[in-house]
């Protein structure tokens, strides 16, 4: 009968132990895989906001730690010098498209003066040829009038007439070959004129570089403009705003910021033991305070 209560004891006490190996065990497993901190951090992505522009701030609708939407104006910076800018640059286009029209009409001149002056080559050769055709003909009759004419054959005045002729002959042979030399000059002139015009003019249509850089000016002074107005990029909260009314916004430089409302997040350090079991941006739950 002693022995049964001893047996009982030793179950009891390896009960109780295993039962405390197994809380302990439950317990570490419990920490392991969802680990606790009290060092923990609430983050968020700040967005510096700064102006592409540089002029006087002239509205300031908001104010630090206010909460703002996507799109919702932060502040306009003085928009009279951009668009007076944009307004030259819409000038500047038009007086492009008006140039280039004119380049158009002297290229077509110059085309036209091309044509002509070859026109005017083939009718001058067209003279120096009939010009020498009647030279051959008027010198063989001068040559043979002056055989006859030494022999007594012919009158002294058909003798006259034939050297006259040879002489008119001759003189239209050498004005045609100086019309003829004349249109030569014509058409090299004509065609510089033509290169000097197509070079001024560029590209045809709306591949012209300067009908080209008058439309990229024009874009930039819209684009400068539009820059006036400083908007929000995202949903948030805004800080760090030191502008006032009147003050100079600068470009490129930071004149607030935005705390993303979309980003926050927060950051624990655990122990070592728990790191192999957590991963980023897991999921957690933050108890209330009591």
């Amino acid at each position: 009968m002693s022995k049964i209560p001893a047996l009982l004891r030793y179950v009891l006490t390896g009960v109780v132990v295993l039962v405390a190996v197994g809380l302990v065990f439950w317990k570490y497993w419990v920490y392991v895989t969802n680990p606790w901190t009290r060092d923990g951090q609430v983050r968020a992505n700040v967005i510096q906001i700064a102006p592409r522009v540089s002029a006087p701030i002239v509205a300031l609708p908001i104010k630090d730690n206010q909460f703002v939407k996507a799109g919702d104006l932060l502040f306009e910076i003085d928009p009279r010098t951009y668009q007076a800018a944009l307004d030259q640059a819409k000038a500047n286009l038009d007086q492009t498209r008006d140039r280039i029209k004119d380049l158009e009409t002297q290229v077509k001149s110059a085309e036209a003066a091309l044509e002509q002056a070859e026109s005017g080559i083939k009718q001058a050769e067209f003279a120096v040829n009939s010009a020498e055709v009647t030279v051959v003909k008027t010198k063989a009759d001068f040559e043979r009038a002056t055989k006859l004419v030494a022999k007594g054959d012919v009158a002294k005045r058909t003798y006259d007439e034939a050297v006259a002729a040879n002489d008119v002959a001759q003189a239209d042979l050498a004005k045609a070959q100086a019309q003829l030399t004349q249109a030569d000059s014509a058409k090299l002139q004509s065609q510089a004129q033509l290169a000097r015009a197509r070079a001024e003019l560029g590209a045809p249509g709306e591949d012209n570089a300067q009908l080209r850089a008058a439309k990229a000016a024009l874009e930039t002074a819209q684009m400068d403009l539009e820059f006036t107005q400083v908007r929000a990029s995202v949903d948030g909260y805004v800080t760090n705003l030191n502008l006032r009314l009147g003050s100079q916004a600068v470009s490129n430089q930071p004149a607030l910021a935005l705390v993303d409302a979309a980003s926050f997040w927060v950051h624990g350090c655990t122990a070592t033991s728990a790191r192999a079991w957590s991963a980023t941006c897991a999921p957690a739950t933050l108890p209330s305070s009591p």
